[in-house]
This record gives C-alpha cells, sequence and structure tokens, in this order.
C-alpha cells in the first residue's frame, strides 16, 4: 500500500485500536470483532516473542480489509522486522531518528511519539509523517489545540488514556484520529471471550469520532 493510501485510512478511519499482549490464539478474534465494529488500523505492539508473526498473520488475513502497524517501535532494526513481517505504519513511544529514517527506507507511515512543540517539529524535519502525543492523559485536549495554533500542519494522534468520553475532545481540538489501547481493546472481555463487547466499543470510538468531526 502506497503511503499516502495508508495516511488517508488512519485519518478517515480516525481510530487506531493498539493490540497489546493479546494471546496470540485470541488476536485474530479481536482482530475480527475491531473490523466489525468500524476499526480497521490495527496496531501491534511488539513488546511481545510473537509479534511479528501476528503483524504477519493479520496483515495476510485481513488484507484489503485493515491496515496493519507495528506499536513500540524503539529501534531500527525493529522497525525493519516489523515492515517485513506486513506492517505499514510504525509507531513509537519517543521520538528516534533512526527509526523514522529506516520507515521512510520502506516507504511506510512514520509516527514517532512526541510530548513537546520542540520535538513535534524535530520529528516532522527527521521525515515522520504524523506524530504521536503520548501519554496524551498528561496533557489533555487544550494541549493540541495549543500547539496547531502556531503549528497547523502538523498530523497529530493522541495516546495514552484515550476512552469514549473523551476521545471527541481531542478530535475537535485538532487530532487527525486517537489511539485507544485497554479503554477499546479490553483483556477482561478477551479473557472471557466476550468479543461482541469489543466490536460494541469499537463502534462507539468510531461514533464519538464522527459525531466530534461533524460539530
Amino acid at each position: 500500500m502506497e503511503k499516502a493510501a495508508i495516511i488517508d485510512r488512519l485519518v478517515c478511519n480516525g481510530v487506531i485500536a493498539v493490540i497489546r499482549k493479546v494471546a496470540e490464539d485470541k488476536v485474530e478474534a479481536v482482530a475480527e470483532s475491531l473490523i466489525n465494529g468500524g476499526v480497521n488500523v490495527l496496531e501491534i505492539t511488539i513488546d511481545v516473542e510473537n509479534a511479528n508473526t501476528i503483524i504477519k498473520r493479520l496483515s495476510d488475513r485481513f488484507s484489503g480489509r485493515a491496515v496493519i502497524g507495528a506499536g513500540t517501535v524503539l529501534d531500527a532494526k525493529s522497525a525493519s522486522r516489523a515492515i517485513d513481517s506486513g506492517a505499514q505504519f510504525i509507531v513509537s513511544p519517543l521520538l528516534d531518528g533512526e527509526v523514522i529514517e529506516m520507515t521512510k527506507k520502506y516507504g511506510k507511515v512514520s509516527i514517532p511519539g512526541i510530548m513537546t512543540p520542540t520535538e513535534a517539529i524535530a520529528a516532522v524535519k527527521q521525515g515522520a509523517d504524523i506524530v504521536k502525543v503520548f501519554p496524551a492523559s498528561a496533557v489533555g485536549a487544550s494541549f493540541i489545540k495549543n500547539v496547531k495554533g502556531p503549528l497547523p500542519h502538523l498530523k497529530v494522534i493522541p495516546t495514552g488514556g484515550i476512552n469514549v468520553e473523551n476521545a471527541g475532545d481531542y478530535i475537535r481540538a485538532g487530532a487527525i484520529a486517537v489511539g485507544a489501547g485497554g479503554n477499546l481493546v479490553d483483556n477482561k472481555a478477551i479473557a472471557a471471550g466476550e468479543f461482541k463487547k469489543i466490536e460494541a466499543a469499537a463502534a462507539k470510538y468510531v461514533e464519538a469520532v464522527k459525531q466530534a468531526r461533524q460539530a
């Protein structure tokens, strides 16, 4: 998939589901539930041993239905392995120039983590396509609104502490999308096999973003 198409999908969907440390035998059911609920951009964090296997499986199974990316990417080698496994975008909790460079080399979407305007501009200068405000709960939606005042060209995705109740606040503040982890990918529901709950939660997030964009 071309980079522009990946970014368009991220923006259009408005919600990135962060799938962290879900058991390999349940991850496809989780992905199916999210997609059925309307969230078709899925970030698989690579802080588990089998992460790249999961990325490949989901990329193959849901080709055309979802965009699969890798999260918690801390170094260039990990970025390369994830992309080789099918990741279309690379998300980091921090700003690392080598990760950005590797992602650019493969023509994929780079989303490093930032927490200040200085880091945001540094990321863009190094080639980042989008910046991730993380942890968003530490600064709130007003941070995005204030930063985009003098830097309106920034494409921002907040992650960390995003729930159905505040997702719309971040969109109205100028975020192109939101990243949702445990509040969306509920480990208790997964453990109980209650995948319909995840589907319902996904639909609520999508609706919250839609309503915020229409406001």
